[in-house]
């Protein structure tokens, strides 16, 4: 695999915001039960940035069913997560070396510490 072909992964797992929290979370705490993480995804989408715009609330459940089905079985094609179905506990893989950048980047930029820093992104 290429790095532009790592780098086109890491993307596409960091194109929808539950799969960037997952990767927030993992990244801090390596390994998290399906329902810790759904009720991470859940808060930071009603508390955290972009709170308060007109997006209708989030149900704890219908994302709990998100993560399940979709979103953490992607992460762990991926190799990003490793995923276990019976016992809904979620443990950080191994990520490529570009990605540590890429979501400190992305996290600074989410919750309005940084402005996004492109230039750190291209030199990648």
């Amino acid at each position: 695999m290429t790095p532009r072909d790592t780098l086109s992964d890491l993307f596409r797992m960091l194109s929808h915001p539950h799969r960037r929290v997952v990767l927030y979370y993992l990244r801090e705490h390596e390994t998290a039960s399906l329902d810790a993480l759904a009720a991470c995804v859940t808060g930071w989408s009603e508390a955290g940035p972009g709170a308060g715009t007109s997006t209708p609330s989030v149900d704890a459940e219908h994302v709990r069913i998100e993560l399940h089905h979709t979103h953490l079985p992607m992460l762990a094609d991926a190799g990003f997560v490793t995923y276990d179905v019976a016992g809904e506990r979620v443990t950080l893989g191994e990520l490529p070396s570009v990605a540590d950048p890429v979501l400190s980047t992305a996290v600074a930029a989410e919750t309005g510490e940084e402005e996004l820093d492109v230039d750190t992104l291209v030199e990648l």
